[in-house]
């Protein structure tokens, strides 16, 4: 698998980003290789990796300039380590628009992890199903999205001349990754689907008409997060795969009560499966890129 092209953009070097990265690496063991691959577990999702070979963890309030997330179910905490040899930054939580931060603030890890030298990003989350076949515990390979944010985290964004940050769009998620998670899947038997994932701004939840106006538009997840962490990912060359959990159903013509407690424990039920899917993709992706290496 070839190395993403990297873009040269003064958003991705504003010095806080370059400071946070220096003071992860003074954290880390002297000779631990950058990470290659970085994992963003979302709401109730944070035990879903193994723990790191040779990891070093660093709670988010301890790093300058990197704001903890608020939400119950989301650690705040970064690990770097090996994971079956391979160089990978786990980030258990997240920041999100609904706290009340702009997107600044939810896409500043993913510069960070730029800086480090990041090349494949996994990102997970916790989802509502739209699509009526899905169950609670299900997984969903992303294989697009539609923003209802009602924001971009690339607006006012330049790139080196100056120009607005035009993004093609055309490859958010990587194809390659989506399908070697789907084809371990099915080998391993793990509940998963392909499917859209819709984004809204959140916290309050959706009403019966947003959730059928999102079914109708094409959607089949929907969820407060991953969206902006996407687009600052691929402006800044770094290939993402998405997942959803599914934690919950609906009834589009009449939603059941929702809560953060029900969507944490589905979440926890679900997270073994998630992490299995996780290191076998990464294991699979760095068997090839090996394998091209030699190759060349």
């Amino acid at each position: 698998m070839a190395e993403p092209e990297k873009r040269g953009l003064s958003w991705s070097k504003d010095p806080m980003v370059i400071e946070v990265a220096q003071h992860i690496k003074a954290a880390t063991p002297a000779g631990t290789p950058s990470p290659r691959w970085g994992i963003v577990l979302g709401s109730g999702l944070g035990d879903a990796v193994p723990a790191l070979e040779g990891a070093v963890r660093i709670d988010m309030r301890d790093i300058p300039h990197m704001r903890p997330p608020r939400v119950p179910g989301q650690t705040g905490d970064i690990a770097i380590g090996l994971m079956d040899g391979t160089p990978c930054l786990v980030q258990r939580g997240r920041r999100h628009l609904y706290e009340g931060c702009g997107m600044d603030a939810v896409t500043f890890p993913v510069r960070v992890l730029a800086e480090l030298g990041v090349s494949h990003l996994i990102l997970t989350n916790a989802a509502g199903a739209l699509n009526p076949v899905y169950e609670t515990g299900d997984l969903m390979v992303i294989r697009d999205h539609i923003n209802l944010m009602g924001a971009d985290p690339l607006t006012g964004v330049e790139a080196e001349d100056g120009s607005p940050a035009f993004l093609d769009l055309s490859d958010a998620y990587d194809e390659q990754l989506a399908e070697m998670a789907m084809g371990i899947a099915e080998v391993e038997a793990i509940r998963a689907a392909e499917g859209v994932y819709v984004a809204v701004a959140g916290p309050s939840y959706e009403t019966g008409a947003e959730l059928r106006y999102m079914r109708v538009i094409g959607g089949d997840a929907v969820g407060m997060s991953t969206v902006p962490e996407v687009l600052a990912a691929r402006l800044l060359g770094i290939r993402v795969l998405g997942i959803s959990c599914i934690t919950n159903t609906w009834d589009l013509r009449k939603p059941h009560p929702a809560s953060h407690e029900r969507i944490l424990e589905a979440a926890g039920k679900a997270a073994p499966a998630l992490g299995s899917l996780l290191l076998r993709v990464i294991g699979q992706a760095e068997t090839v890129r090996q394998m091209k290496e030699k190759e060349t």
